[in-house]
């Protein structure tokens, strides 16, 4: 079942991503990049630890459940044109930023009903890899969510399209998290995202609410 190569490539994809920044972390040539030497997490490491294994089984649980049981409204597997499957990708990717940045600029941090919530995610002021899964479990559930929900809007997209686009928000939730800013290609752009990323996590006033894009915080003139 292709649905089922979807998600395992996904996977695989974010822990190769996982795996090459612990290596990072490690490695004395990629020191002088690291954006700060410590995460200053007010979390335990028992506490991140449980919160890391809490949400990898709500994450795995919700994906399986939604991609096996709603398949019909995500994704289709016959042939169409060229221009169809660019189409499908960007409009889903901006649906998804300016939901993800409304959801996460208002509800997460400038409104009360679920600043609790986000405030585990920001107990990491300098985050690492590792904290792209330090959240509470409503926040795993209203981001796939959202991912999921901004595909079924579109009218559910080609698998291969979805293939694409899932293991890429898999992948840049981790990478954005990373730590590291390498101002050379071909990793620049992803060093910018996670420094304007780190910056975020300083403060539960901060902006750069985006995910994937800046689009949103440059419309709304929230960069940080």
């Amino acid at each position: 079942m292709k649905v089922l190569y979807v998600i395992l490539v996904s996977y695989a994809s974010a822990g190769l991503a996982q795996a090459v920044l612990l290596y990072a972390y490690r490695s004395k040539d990629a020191q002088q990049y690291m954006i700060s030497d410590d995460a200053h997490r007010s979390k335990s490491d028992r506490e991140l630890y449980w919160r890391v294994a809490l949400n990898i089984g709500v994450s795995i649980t919700l994906i399986f459940s939604v991609m096996f049981g709603l398949g019909q409204y995500l994704y289709y597997d016959h042939a169409v044109p060229a221009w169809r499957y660019v189409l499908e990708a960007v409009t889903v990717v901006l649906l998804y930023d300016f939901g993800y940045y409304f959801m996460h600029r208002y509800p997460f941090h400038e409104w009360k009903i679920l600043r609790g919530v986000h405030s585990v995610h920001h107990a990491a002021r300098n985050p690492r890899q590792i904290d792209s899964l330090l959240l509470h479990p409503v926040e795993t559930i209203l981001g796939l969510g959202l991912f999921f929900g901004s595909v079924a809007l579109v009218g559910g997209v080609h698998i291969y399209t979805l293939g694409a686009l899932f293991t890429t928000y898999t992948a840049l939730n981790i990478l954005n998290h990373a730590g590291i800013d390498v101002p050379h290609f071909p990793f620049k752009t992803l060093g910018v995202l996670a420094a304007k990323h780190d910056r975020h996590h300083h403060s539960m006033l901060s902006g750069n609410y985006a995910s994937i894009t800046p689009l949103p915080d440059i419309i709304f003139g929230t960069v940080e």
